[in-house]
């Protein structure tokens, strides 16, 4: 049974009742009138039986009808007709009521034959019926006022009842079906409802209300009983109170309210949308705004929706249990932003990101996709956004920056001093923050943090998710670009950023772990307070504590495969180059180089390691030279140029020894052990690999001493040493779980998954397979989870599993081609062309 039938039938058993109540009253009748009581009770009665038997689209006039006359039978009983007392308004309707129901009784009980000549006016006959009895309604309603002149006023105006236009369902709409169907289902139940939906400006909260109330069913339920109110520009209740009255046709004044809502009452199945009532809510007649919405409250048979910016509703009503708008998913942005721009590039993905689900930001953008590409859009953002997020004259659909404006002039926020402040820093943190945090990283403002952040969620300029505090991307983008932060509380954020950079070469030691674990959660956040300061000169007393922070923080990010340090090394040496201080600029480039060599970008990070090291070179910096000349040795080492890297990391192992730097030397000595296992030099490796590991025990390295084990193992796994291998990839994996070095951890997994398949342990090594690959998305490390493919694909050719085969080494020439590693490209390409053509083919 369809939700439509199933309301069909509740009104049809709901009009039952009804009919045997009316009789029992009508039996009760006397006086003058009894009869013709009795003639219409009848008469009422057989038009309900034909419309049980025919009829059963004409529920709401049959309603109309029964609800009119219980009024004017309880009237008439309590002015007690019989006795000579009378009510001339009463009377006169309840002459227009008898006319109306013997004409109604006609149109239903003609003919067949006659009815069906008569159908193509059924409806016009109808909607007749109903406006008739409309205005009976509207004057039962009133005659409870005694004030005969209102009376007559409000009767006046029912003649002249409007049934004001619904906005149109929007023509792109996706990503709220569920939420759609939620409201639309409350919208059908036999009991009314409350709706509230909250969310921030441009979430959709108007669209998601124009497509329920446009829904067939809901349509099919209220009829022309849908109200549809902007409050933008109402921000008293009496205005709204005024602006629906005079919607309706209704006589405005000081007698508004109460014709209002003696329309309202008259209604017996009515629906009300008070749209953008945050206007109202937030203004100074707060306390009219709650009372009108507690008496609407009180009409049993409206149901309401309101949408409002915000995450609380208003405490005058109890609403039904309904979620604030969160933000759109990737596939929704995604075919919204086909529907209107209809074009779309590789960048689309990344462009959407950027918008953060927000669908004013990503409809307004997709409008430029008219005429850009997603790649150059993407790329003017960073200093364009508040530009390309506008269509025509702007106004709070056509401008994001107009919608952010109108949430900051709330009057919550007016009247909180530091939710502004508080606003501007949170625009720095892309990964949000806990209440606590905030407190600590910004303590001028310690005691404000809470009640700030409280007005922030209450106008949806801020929300809630994982108990962090946060703000959508294209709202961040635009406060920032025109309320930056400043001031001391600036200054704090950064020095709380300097500080947690600060503890980053403890990562990898035993008592990493914590830091590890913050710098992890905190990275985007440090990355962004950070770029802040790089893009205008920073003073002079602060540009070292910079330098530190940046090298560590992309230290960390490289290191333990968090983020990407990129953007943020490259405003660093082009601020300090263009403030002439060479040696940090180059310092900047020495870790930039080390960035792209790790993301396998060995064309780029060549010349900025030699730029580096000529700079170091000429300030006399034999450790950043060393440095230099080690990771110069390693981008070598990664494309199997061996002769270059040995003779590099030969000359930066003697450079650190010569100037006391163990750890450099010990790293050094690992990688040559590495060459000499790729040449299958497995003596030599084993003996260069362990005495690394004692240096980097001598010093206290776990981390390094780990590395050494992995590759040790390794040595003992290429000459297919399996049974020596793994309890040594076992102590590994250990050492790096201890020390929380996830990337090491995977890499063990994988080592020893790649032992299990050489060992035909199919089912077991595909189960390592899937954990390993689980454990390197987690740390954002693709290239893994590649080479992890490949070398599968070639276990299957190996095996004969050809098909097999295929599958998996096209899986890893995809994802190389996505990182751009041009090599292992090749590679995949060379072992795929070797793999025979299936037969029949």
């Amino acid at each position: 049974m369809s939700p439509n039938s199933s309301t069909l039938n509740e009104e049809i058993a709901k009009l039952n009742i009804d009919v045997e109540r009316l009789k029992r009253k009508g039996a009760a009748a006397s006086g003058p009138e009894k009869e013709r009581v009795k003639k219409m009770i009848l008469q009422v009665t057989g038009i309900w039986d034909e419309i049980k038997a025919h009829q059963r689209d004409c529920t709401k006039l049959a309603t109309n009808l029964i609800w009119v006359m219980e009024h004017v039978l309880d009237r008439m009983s309590s002015d007690v007709w019989g006795q000579g007392a009378g009510d001339v308004t009463t009377q006169s309707v309840f002459c227009a009521l008898v006319k109306s129901a013997s004409a109604i009784s006609d149109f239903l009980q003609k003919p067949s034959t006659v009815r069906e000549r008569i159908r193509s006016d059924r409806q016009d006959a109808i909607i007749k019926f109903l406006d008739d009895l409309d205005a009976m309604r509207l004057k039962v309603v009133e005659v409870r006022i005694t004030n005969v002149e209102r009376v007559a006023g409000l009767y006046a105006s029912s003649l002249r009842i409007k049934h004001p236009e619904i906005p149109s369902k929007p023509a792109v709409f996706f990503g709220r079906d569920e939420l759609v169907a939620t409201i639309v289902q409350l919208l059908l139940c036999h009991r009314a409802c409350r709706i509230p939906l909250l969310g921030t400006g441009g979430i959709g909260k108007t669209s998601v209300a124009v497509t329920a109330i446009n829904d067939d069913e809901v349509r099919a339920k209220y009829g022309r009983d849908i109200l549809f109110f902007s409050c933008e520009s109402t921000p008293t209740a009496e205005g709204i109170i005024q602006e629906l009255a005079t919607s309706l046709g209704l006589q405005r004044g000081s007698n508004a309210h109460s014709f209002l809502f003696s329309y309202l009452r008259s209604r017996r199945c009515c629906l009300l949308v008070l749209d953008n009532l945050e206007t109202a809510v937030n203004s100074d007649d707060v306390e009219h705004v709650h009372q009108l919405l507690r008496e609407l409250d009180q009409l049993p048979g409206l149901s309401l929706i309101i949408t409002m910016r915000g995450d609380v509703a208003p405490v005058a009503v109890e609403w039904e249990d309904v979620d604030t708008l969160r933000t759109l998913s990737i596939d929704a942005a995604r075919r919204i932003w086909t529907r209107i721009a209809k074009t779309k590039d590789e960048k689309l993905d990344d462009l959407l990101r950027r918008l953060d689900g927000l669908p004013l930001a990503i409809r307004l953008m997709a409008h430029q996709g008219q005429y850009f590409a997603p790649t150059q859009l993407l790329r003017s953002y960073d200093t364009s956004s508040t530009k390309l997020m506008k269509v025509g004259a702007g106004g709070r659909l056509g401008s994001l920056e107009v919608s952010i404006e109108l949430s900051l002039g709330s009057k919550i926020l007016l009247e909180e001093p530091s939710a502004g402040e508080l606003l501007s820093l949170m625009c720095l943190l892309p990964g949000g923050a806990t209440i606590d945090s905030l407190q600590e990283m910004v303590p001028s403002i310690n005691n404000d943090v809470l009640q700030a952040a409280s007005a922030l969620q209450q106008v949806a300029l801020a929300f809630k998710e994982n108990e962090r505090l946060k703000v959508l991307s294209p709202i961040r983008d635009v406060i920032l670009l025109r309320k930056p932060p400043k001031g001391r509380s600036l200054d704090e954020l950064r020095n709380y950023c300097i500080g947690l950079c600060s503890r980053a070469e403890e990562v990898g030691t035993v008592n990493g772990k914590e830091i590890a674990q913050v710098l992890s959660v905190e990275f985007g956040n440090i990355n962004s307070v950070l770029l802040q300061f790089w893009k205008a000169p920073p003073a002079g007393n602060n540009i070292r504590p910079l330098v530190s922070a940046t090298s560590q923080v992309a230290y960390f990010s490289y290191r333990c495969s968090r983020g990407d340090a990129t953007t943020l090394l490259g405003a660093a040496h082009r601020r300090l180059d263009a403030m002439q201080r060479r040696c940090d600029a180059a310092e900047c480039r020495r870790r930039l180089g080390d960035v792209l060599y790790l993301q396998s970008r060995y064309a780029e990070a060549m010349p900025m390691l030699e730029e580096a090291k000529s700079a170091f070179q000429a300030s006399g910096d034999l450790c950043g030279e060393a440095q230099c000349t080690q990771s110069l040795g390693e981008v070598h080492r990664m494309q199997s140029q061996y002769t270059e890297a040995g003779a590099l990391l030969e000359a930066a192992k003697l450079a650190y020894e010569a100037i006391g730097q163990p750890r450099g030397a010990a790293q050094c000595t690992r990688s040559l052990g590495d060459i000499l296992r790729m040449q299958s030099r497995y003596p030599e490796a084993v003996e260069m690999l362990e005495e690394a590991k004692l240096a980097f025990e001598a010093i206290g390295n776990p981390l390094g001493a780990a590395q050494c084990i992995q590759r040790l193992s390794e040595v003992l796994r290429n000459q297919s040493q399996y049974a020596e291998a793994v309890p040594m990839l076992e102590e590994a994996r250990l050492a790096f779980e201890a020390i929380d070095e996830p990337l090491g951890e995977a890499q063990c997994t994988q080592s020893l998954e790649h032992i299990l398949l050489k060992q035909d342990r199919w089912e077991e090594g595909m189960l390592l397979l899937e954990e390993a690959e689980a454990e390197f998305l987690a740390i954002g490390n693709r290239a893994e989870v590649a080479h992890g493919r490949e070398f599968l694909g070639n276990v299957l050719y190996d095996e004969q599993r050809y098909e097999e085969a295929r599958l998996k080494l096209i899986q890893a020439r995809d994802m190389y081609e996505e990182l751009g590693f041009v090599k292992d490209v090749e590679d995949c390409v060379r072992a795929l062309n070797r793999i025979p053509a299936v037969v029949g083919e």
